[in-house]
């Protein structure tokens, strides 16, 4: 019985599926510490981009009002007031002092973030708020005197408020008193309140510190933990690191170090536990997963035995063999029972499957080299025989030199178009062949229309990019924009590097493209209508498919009165 136990099927299977269920659960665990590792990383970055977005936003914004504080000292009836010296009669004096104090309003009303202002005129003995202006005390005096030890255009915090101080007139000596002294004060509540656009998730935070002045101004919607996150703080090389794990109150923080801004050291943390929640879910149901995996393991090792197991093995077998891209292999094994069917309908499926990869690829590759063939044979006859008429002109009248010129253009111009080894160049050869229409196309109207065609950038010039994309946009422009241009046309081609595309502007200032022209086109381009513009929209498609969607055509109004119209290619699409 022992051994009939040992050589059964049932056994067999049962060690099968626990063989099966100890590798599913070491996937299960490699796949948790990934996503751990992902969810880690992905709250890293989270973090980081919320620290750059809110600190480039939040400096723009101390940075604005710190700016118009400086402004401040330029105001003309400022002038008037700063010095008792300054002969004014009283009715100017307190016209001036008004629109002072106006203007400070002014100032102190342009950012919630401040909670006050106050300007001393201590040589004239005034003091100015945006709700009153009087005369100096002695206690306003030494008040003054206080703040200009923090005349250092950093923002200081008092035990209240944050405050920033700028002197109009520098102190060339130690003893000296400025004209002007100008106090702005920004409400901690409100930069406490600004730090909620960081905290979309629960158990998270952020905060503030300004070390000099020891001072923390935090938000979270969690737990406050700033301060002793602050004093967990790793530095390498007097640096913090940006990326830091820390443990406070016996809990797991991933804390981002965004740097340094005008309030100081800025920093986002959030509660492990949280971030990590749909992993710890994931983690349970992998669990619940098992357990489940287990129990259907018994119950079909002893139901069905061997006479499942060899059928399915060679059906998941065929499915591996599909998805690594073998659709020719069929399965071989001959049944009498269901799993027949199965068989020849997994068998008809590749068949079916294949038939169709091959039917749309040749119908995409047909559907190209047809746009590519139309673009060719759309030379238009009144063209050739303009050049040749015009190149005949030039030899009759002896002028062999630009007639050499023109039969050159024409001879690349001609070469390019009848040239099949692919349907694909750099960019360098399509700009050339562009250039040589447009030079063509100077040649015959040279009194009514000039080229200004730039150089091709160097990083553009080795691209690879479709035939025939950039000669039908000039031609366009001849054609619908420049032909009735009797003097003074321009053809404008240049080239403009972004940070994430290539763009190629062909730019005209013909009077015949008016604004419902240029919506038609635009709207073509965005949502496949053709029309009279299918040429351009072929290029346009011919882009989008060949860069995957990172490419295609662009339509505005040009700064020189036509239309402007601009190939984007994706950087890094090309990268690619």
């Amino acid at each position: 019985m022992k051994k009939d136990w040992q050589n059964s099927i049932v056994t067999k299977l049962i060690f099968g599926f626990g063989i099966v269920i100890l590798l599913t659960m070491t996937a299960f665990s490699f796949i948790y510490h990934q996503a751990s590792r992902l969810v880690r990383k992905a709250t890293y970055e989270k973090l980081y981009s919320q620290a750059e977005y809110f600190m480039q936003v939040f400096d723009n914004e101390i940075e604005h009002v710190q700016q118009l504080q400086a402004d401040f000292f330029s105001d003309r009836k400022l002038t008037f007031i700063v010095s008792p010296e300054m002969n004014i009669d009283d009715y100017e004096k307190r016209d001036c002092l008004l629109s002072v104090k106006e203007r400070l309003g002014g100032v102190t009303g342009i950012s919630n973030l401040i909670s006050g202002g106050v300007l001393y005129l201590p040589r004239s003995g005034y003091k100015i708020m945006p709700e009153i202006v009087y005369e100096m005390n002695d206690a306003d005096m030494e008040k003054m005197r206080w703040y200009l030890n923090y005349a250092d255009d950093r923002i200081h915090y008092d035990g209240n408020q944050f405050f920033v101080v700028k002197t109009g007139v520098p102190k060339i000596q130690s003893d000296s008193i400025p004209y002007h002294v100008f106090v702005l004060s920004f409400s901690k509540e409100q930069i406490t309140r600004k730090l909620e656009i960081v905290n979309a998730s629960e158990n998270s935070g952020a905060f503030w510190c300004n070390e000099a002045d020891d001072v923390l101004v935090e938000y979270s919607s969690g737990e406050y933990v700033g301060r002793s996150l602050l004093d967990s703080l790793e530095k390498q090389n007097d640096a913090y690191d940006k990326i830091q794990r820390l443990k406070v109150n016996g809990k797991d923080y991933l804390v981002f170090v965004g740097g340094y801004g005008e309030l100081g050291l800025f920093v986002q943390y959030e509660l492990e536990a949280s971030a990590m929640e749909p992993v710890i879910l994931f983690r349970n149901l992998s669990f619940l997963v098992l357990g489940i995996m287990l129990v259907a393991a018994a119950i079909l090792g002893i139901g069905y035995g061997a006479s499942l197991n060899q059928p399915i093995n060679i059906l998941l077998s065929a499915f591996k063999r599909v998805q690594g891209g073998n659709w020719k292999e069929h399965i071989t094994e001959c049944r009498k029972d269901e799993f027949r069917y199965l068989y020849e309908g997994f068998n008809d499926m590749e068949d079916q499957i294949e038939r169709l990869i091959n039917e749309v690829y040749v119908q995409t590759n047909l559907t190209q080299r047809a746009q590519m063939k139309q673009l060719q044979a759309q030379i238009a006859p009144h063209f050739f025989y303009n050049s040749f008429f015009l190149l005949s002109q030039r030899i009759k009248r002896h002028d062999y030199e630009n007639a050499e010129q023109l039969a050159r253009y024409l001879g690349n111009y001609f070469q390019y178009l009848t040239r099949n080894e692919s349907d694909y160049v750099p960019f360098k050869l399509e700009a050339e062949h562009a250039k040589s229409y447009a030079a063509i196309q100077g040649a015959r109207f040279v009194n009514r229309i000039s080229i200004d065609f730039e150089e091709t950038p160097y990083g553009l010039e080795l691209i690879e990019v479709p035939r025939l994309i950039l000669q039908p946009l000039l031609e366009n422009a001849f054609k619908y924009g420049l032909e009735n241009k009797m003097e003074n046309g321009l053809l404008w081609v240049h080239f403009r590097e972004e940070e994430s595309e290539w763009q190629i502007w062909a730019e005209d200032n013909g009077e015949d493209m008016t604004d419902s022209k240029l919506e038609e086109i635009h709207d073509a381009l965005t949502h496949g209508k053709q029309g009279e513009i299918t040429g351009i929209y072929n290029i346009h498609m011919r882009l989008q498919n060949y860069f995957r969607g990172h490419a295609g055509l662009r339509v505005q109004r040009s700064g020189l009165g036509g239309m402007a119209i601009a190939i984007c290619i994706g950087k890094g699409e090309v990268e690619k």
